[in-house]
């Protein structure tokens, strides 16, 4: 009732360290103690994750973790949409009103403590090795402030080696990509060039429509399978006849394919709305070209995404399969 009435985890955690009341870890008999011989108190990552924990719902959360690989020890911290939830397995100590009403206080106050900047690769530019978005790291200086791009699964997860920074410069990608877009659209506005792009384009759209339609059909049936076996997987831990190890291990793969195979789906219905949408084209390629200042909507109109890999090396994705043709001249190197 502390948090649902605007006490901060930080707040209630001097309540109950004021309060003595006792810390998970005494409870459970690993009750530590300071240098100076006073045991610890209540912090407010303790009392968030009580607060954002669904077992005192009722609900059981399996998966909530996975092991790096089989080899390692590591482990990493799951999604909340990866899980596997059941509810109504044991008697709940708080309602499920109570519960939401906290957790939007908790995501209410939390985004308002993140400072974001506003930059023209937003949201387009993500790491080839790992498929994660770039974010905007700023480093100040006397004078001026310089923003550099990282990788989110570095940034999350730095201790366990999954990815490396990416550090770019952002000034000097930015410049970089709209002159590689530039150089495209000019090329695409050559005559000679435009007319046997757009007749080989036409066959390739005709031949990747024709083909769409059964592919999706089939990694829907894909899908329902692997949910199958999920269930399957859990019906089995249920009953005992699975370590947690293995069972995380097991459920983590089927995770990972169906994702796979639904970012497939998304992709091949995404390719339908761009060639549907493809007589804007000639267009958007002129006020690229023409326009002095590019603007971000201008830019999201024609770029997919941009990729930037460990070596610095810039591939960039257009939406229009007709641009993504002699896409080897997109990539750079050595850009700092």
């Amino acid at each position: 009732m502390l948090a649902r009435n605007g006490k901060t985890p930080t707040e209630i955690g001097k309540i109950l360290t004021d309060e003595r009341t006792l810390v998970p870890s005494e409870i459970v008999g690993n009750g530590h103690t300071r240098k100076d011989g006073i045991k610890r108190g209540w912090n407010r990552n303790t009392v968030k994750r009580i607060l954002q924990n669904v077992t005192y719902l009722g609900w059981v959360s399996n998966g909530n973790t996975k092991k790096v690989n089989y080899k390692s020890k590591k482990t990493m911290i799951m999604p909340k949409e990866d899980r596997i939830i059941k509810k109504g397995m044991h008697t709940p100590i708080i309602d499920e009103e109570t519960f939401n009403i906290v957790q939007d206080m908790i995501k209410s106050r939390t985004s308002t403590r993140v400072k974001s900047y506003d930059w023209l690769l937003k949201g387009l530019v993500c790491c080839k090795e790992c498929g994660k978005k770039l974010s905007l790291v700023p480093q100040k200086h006397p004078n001026k402030t310089t923003f550099y791009l990282r990788c989110n699964t570095y940034a999350c997860n730095t201790h366990l080696g999954l990815c490396t920074p990416h550090s770019n410069n952002l000034e000097k990608v930015t410049n970089f990509v709209i002159e590689q877009i530039k150089k495209r659209c000019k090329e695409f506005l050559n005559e000679e060039k435009y007319t046997k792009l757009a007749n080989t384009s036409k066959d390739k759209i005709i031949k990747d429509r024709f083909n769409v339609k059964n592919e999706i059909l089939i990694l829907e049936k894909k899908i329902k399978d692997i949910n199958k076996r999920i269930d399957k997987l859990y019906e089995d831990k249920y009953n005992g006849l699975f370590e947690d190890e293995d069972f995380s291990r097991l459920y983590s793969k089927q995770i990972e394919s169906r994702k796979q195979a639904e970012e497939r789906i998304k992709q091949l219905k995404e390719l339908e709305e761009k060639e549907d949408s493809s007589v804007d084209i000639d267009k958007l390629v002129k006020d690229f070209v023409n326009m002095k200042e590019i603007t971000r909507t201008m830019l999201v109109s024609l770029v997919d995404k941009i990729e930037i890999s460990e070596n610095k090396e810039i591939t960039i994705y257009y939406k229009f399969n007709i641009l993504n043709m002699g896409k080897e001249d997109n990539k750079l190197q050595n850009v700092g």
